[in-house]
């Protein structure tokens, strides 16, 4: 990332100088990043689009809170729609290794504010956890690369109390309803958070079905927890 902020000469995505992105009257905060992606590429995207609201069980082994509880909605707010140069750089990065396109979802990263009221004494961000037998596939984790992108935005610690079942089928090409029955006990949590506000972090969200799986352990968990989620970008 610093070979790129200060040797590269070309906006990442249309390859033309970054200049122009330092002029007066610039319409989006300059930022550590801000050179990597032109004004005119920036302004192409769509940031933080509406929220995604995604129902989550709170259900226990206790029938009659059961009875009584109401599902609870996660809102899921993401950086941008999963289209454009977002959507390449997210396939480029996940899927093919290749690491020339990070930058690009750093800058996407950079323009999620921080959510109000959290910071690095009450917050943690909680990535969304890989299966061990992936990551050694994979030989890295693309979420926890991007989620040390966002804690260092933010100010705001990761935790990684969350873990993931190796044998879980993939959630890519799987319908919503497919997605929901493959996600539901997928997570197992590992220890008891630091703190009750919990960042969940994600790259792509499509249902919401997975970060929804991890709050809703978390919840019946923890039932105190405070959630929030949020992701690179979002394509339902």
């Amino acid at each position: 990332m610093w070979r790129v902020q200060y040797l590269q000469s070309a906006c990442c995505v249309c390859h033309s100088n970054p200049a122009v992105s330092k002029k007066e009257g610039l319409k989006f905060k300059p930022s550590f990043f801000s050179s990597i992606i032109c004004q005119a590429c920036h302004e192409g995207i769509h940031w933080q689009p509406d929220l995604l609201q995604h129902l989550i069980s709170v259900e226990n082994n206790n029938t009659l809170v059961n009875q009584l509880a109401q599902p609870l909605t996660l809102p899921i707010q993401s950086a941008a729609a999963h289209v454009s140069y977002i959507r390449a750089a997210i396939i480029a990065f996940k899927y093919k290794e290749q690491v020339d396109a990070l930058p690009v979802l750093v800058h996407a990263i950079q323009q999620l504010p921080r959510p109000k009221g959290c910071h690095a004494t009450n917050s943690v961000i909680v990535p969304t956890p890989t299966t061990s037998n992936r990551l050694r596939k994979r030989g890295y984790d693309p979420v926890s690369v991007l989620a040390y992108y966002l804690s260092k935005h933010w100010k705001i610690p990761l935790w990684h109390g969350v873990s993931r079942i190796d044998d879980v089928t993939s959630q890519q090409g799987l319908d919503r309803h497919e997605r929901q029955a493959n996600i539901n006990n997928t997570f197992n949590i590992n220890a008891k958070p630091p703190v009750t506000r919990l960042l969940l972090f994600d790259d792509v969200v499509t249902t919401g079905a997975t970060l929804a799986a991890i709050a809703s352990t978390m919840t019946r968990t923890f039932p105190d927890t405070k959630i929030r989620a949020y992701c690179v970008s979002h394509g339902k």
